[in-house]
């Protein structure tokens, strides 16, 4: 996309009366934006992004906020509105590459990542990644080795990156390491459960893993009362009936098995639960029998 200042935005020195007036709105980096287009007298993403150290994808944003309180006009660099460019040419990197010196940091961590050189294509995306998208290096560097581990291929990893940076928040390494680590608990507790009900992980419905994820991180169930709710279910032995199981306990405060144990004694013969009020045989424990003499 292309960008121009309007005649109204072109007062020689002077800074037009509609950047005061969005002073205190406008974020940081819209304010370098316009002032510098202004001191240039013309718009050049790729020149603003090299010089103030800002990523094309800001700058764009910024021009494009400037567009809205019109001081600058976008325009289509065709007449049907083109795709959103998603990498960046050799060319176009190379002279990035002098003012950013985290592409450098960037390729040199992804070639330990990978364990090799990997080809100008995949580098590329990686460093539009950056670029482009706006993601911390920490970010992308701390993903790849997620992803990687897991033997996912590298476009692939690519993909997941920019969505997780879009649609899931993750915009920081903090917000990157506490994902991955809710992701291994998580896959921990599939494993965990499937091993328990002899289901396969990989067939897991996403409302499945919803219950899964419940049962550890909302009802604090452990391991052994999955298991008990699992026996307890009998020929109902599946995830959603247990799950009615623990909702239950959950409710009645039981923690432990020993919880459930104090308070259920199972008949084996029904397959059903009977409390201790009307359990007949512990009933008949609290009977002492008389005798008669000579009986």
């Amino acid at each position: 996309m292309k960008f121009h200042l309007l005649k109204q935005a072109v007062i020689g020195p002077q800074v037009p009366m509609a950047v005061f007036e969005n002073l205190y709105t406008a974020k940081e980096n819209d304010l370098k934006v316009i002032l510098y287009s202004l001191e240039k007298g013309s718009v050049d993403p790729m020149d603003i992004s090299r010089n103030l150290q800002i990523s094309l994808a800001a700058v764009q944003s910024s021009l494009l906020y400037w567009a809205d309180k019109g001081l600058v006009m976008a325009e289509e660099e065709q007449q049907t509105k083109t795709r959103k460019k998603k990498t960046l040419s050799p060319q176009e990197i190379l002279q990035f590459s002098s003012d950013h010196p985290e592409i450098e940091m960037l390729v040199n961590q992804l070639q330990k990542i990978y364990g090799g050189a990997i080809n100008e294509k995949i580098t590329n995306k990686y460093i539009s990644l950056y670029l482009l998208d706006n993601i911390p290096v920490e970010v992308i560097l701390i993903l790849a080795q997620h992803f990687t581990s897991l033997e996912k291929e590298a476009n692939y990893t690519i993909r997941v990156i920019q969505n997780y940076f879009e649609k899931k928040g993750i915009t920081s390494a903090e917000k990157a390491e506490e994902y991955i680590a809710t992701e291994e608990r998580r896959n921990k507790a599939y494993r965990t459960v499937c091993g328990i009900f002899g289901l396969d992980k990989n067939k897991l419905t996403s409302s499945e893993k919803t219950i899964i994820n419940s049962w550890f991180e909302a009802l604090n169930m452990n391991e052994d009362m999955i298991k008990s709710a699992f026996e307890s279910a009998a020929g109902n032995a599946n995830i959603r009936y247990c799950n009615g199981i623990l909702k239950s306990w959950s409710q009645k405060g039981y923690k432990t098995t020993d919880d459930i144990q104090a308070e259920y004694t199972f008949n084996s013969l029904t397959g059903k639960n009977i409390d201790d009020d009307n359990d007949l045989i512990l009933k008949g424990m609290n009977i002492v029998p008389v005798f008669k003499k000579g009986e």
